[in-house]
């Protein structure tokens, strides 16, 4: 092999790291409330009553830590869904409303390399009765989505997309579930 040759060959492998440093790095990004909200819910039914919401089980995205569902983010994002599809008729804040709604996401997979990111979300979503603390709906919902190279070149932006998608899909869901009541 000649020094030219030699040079050649580092070269391409040098432009080959570089395109999946660039790909696969950067800095994570947390899902924002804009992606996971959902713009647009046609419902069957909608509640004539006021509700509250709470959110567990997210995390923040830490420096080295891929993309996660922090609560406040993903309240704000549920929040935000009710009100545009207008299941019920006011969310309020804190204790006081007619109805409590509570989720717990309880699980979320992310690939870790790959064109194409498929995101698994689990969350269990229950809404109680606020004058007697009666449970009306207790229901694990499993949500995914996947981004793909088209959505997004870069791997942290693909991999933020999945996981939005997944969250609002498990808000779409659950929304769609509460429809279904008779409250």
């Amino acid at each position: 092999m000649s020094a030219k040759t030699g040079r050649s060959a580092v070269a391409g492998w040098l432009a080959v790291a570089l395109l999946a440093a660039a790909m696969l790095g950067g800095c994570a990004s947390p899902a924002s409330r804009e992606g996971m909200a959902v713009q647009e819910v046609k419902l069957v039914k909608h509640h004539p009553h006021s509700v509250g919401v709470g959110v567990q089980g997210g995390s923040e995205t830490g420096a080295f830590d891929s993309s996660n569902i922090d609560n406040a983010e993903f309240k704000a994002a549920l929040e935000a869904s009710i009100k545009a599809s207008k299941l019920f008729s006011a969310v309020v804040q804190g204790k006081g409303g007619d109805y409590e709604l509570n989720v717990v996401i309880t699980r979320i997979d992310k690939p870790l390399f790959g064109g194409s990111f498929t995101v698994e979300m689990d969350a269990g979503w229950s809404l109680v009765k606020a004058a007697d603390g009666s449970v009306v709906m207790r229901k694990a919902i499993r949500s995914t989505y996947t981004a793909t190279m088209g959505d997004a070149f870069v791997g942290v932006t693909r991999l933020r997309l999945a996981v939005e998608g997944a969250a609002r899909d498990n808000i779409d869901r659950g929304l769609r579930a509460i429809a279904e009541l008779d409250l």
